[in-house]
């Protein structure tokens, strides 16, 4: 095989890579998905017949690796282009290239496809809501009122909502605010924060039968991406509410803090974006009502 070589090279660059990622924190869903890119990489170079060494790789060679798979999505070829990117990158440091590859694939981008998010309606909110109007001594009735208020009160990923323990909730503002500690992307943390009166009754459920995660099954273990996925939808069907998935949750809040015109530097930090121009471009959006109430004010 003429690019023996190189592959012996690609090798030994993706385990290092990888084992750079994880020193720095990088999350489970990062690390998973560089393995999965470069691996499909390191394919793509297996089967081509022009590409024996590092000079070989261009920006046709990337572009082309990017449109093996005609039915991937905008944002997964966004996300594909971005791994390879850092990856070279860091062969460029490693092989002292000069940035060579950097220069190379500066200017090789994506258009990023612009569609609104989806969120809950207010009606849809109020009908998530009544579902927990009443309380309770169901274990599974409180633990799911407590997930889906932190979630459409904070804004939190799921993944960050499936990690919060108890000890991380503590009580500030003369005790009528909840303080919330997150560990957000690449081990991050902040703080995020709920009125006391919104989760104290199921928060005080939950903590008489765990002293540990708020997310557990009533078997007691830790719930499952898939477990609380499938709460969620539960929750939204019961409701009627015809839309799915949790992150709906979280751009829900994102909107109503933009609906009250809250700075967006704030909201930025509170979703834990690494870059306000990302909370911008998704969230703030002007509607109808607003271009109308701006003529008319």
């Amino acid at each position: 095989m003429d690019n023996e070589l190189l592959l012996s090279k690609l090798d030994k660059f993706n385990v290092s890579f990888l084992n750079e990622k994880k020193t720095l924190n990088s999350s489970k869903n990062t690390i998973t998905t560089y393995i999965y890119v470069l691996e499909s990489f390191y394919e793509f170079i297996v089967e081509s017949n022009s590409v024996n060494c590092l000079e070989d790789i261009t920006k046709e060679v990337i572009l082309a690796f990017l449109n093996k798979e005609p039915k991937a999505s905008t944002n997964t070829r966004i996300l594909r282009l971005a791994v390879l990117k850092s990856y070279f990158k860091y062969i460029d440091e490693q092989e002292n290239l000069n940035g060579v590859f950097e220069l190379r694939f500066k200017k090789l981008t994506i258009k990023q496809e612009h569609k609104e998010v989806d969120a809950l309606t207010e009606d849809e909110q109020q009908r998530l809501l009544a579902l927990f109007s009443k309380k309770s001594n169901s274990f599974n009735k409180n633990r799911d009122a407590l997930l889906i208020k932190i979630l459409l009160f904070s804004g939190v990923r799921a993944s960050e909502c499936l990690d919060i323990k108890l000890e991380e909730i503590s009580l500030i503002e003369n005790n009528t605010v909840y303080k919330i500690r997150i560990n957000g992307k690449g081990s991050k943390q902040r703080f995020v924060y709920i009125a006391r009166d919104a989760i104290e009754h199921e928060l005080n459920f939950i903590r008489g039968h765990t002293q540990d995660y708020i997310a557990i099954t009533n078997k007691h273990k830790r719930m499952s991406r898939v477990g609380l996925y499938n709460v969620i939808s539960n929750k939204m069907k019961k409701a009627l509410i015809n839309k799915s998935g949790v992150h709906i949750l979280r751009h829900t809040m994102a909107r109503n803090l933009v609906a009250k015109n809250i700075n967006l530097k704030t909201i930025s930090d509170l979703l834990g974006h690494s870059d306000i121009v990302l909370t911008a471009r998704t969230y703030a959006k002007s509607n109808e009502a607003n271009k109308i109430q701006a003529i008319l004010t």
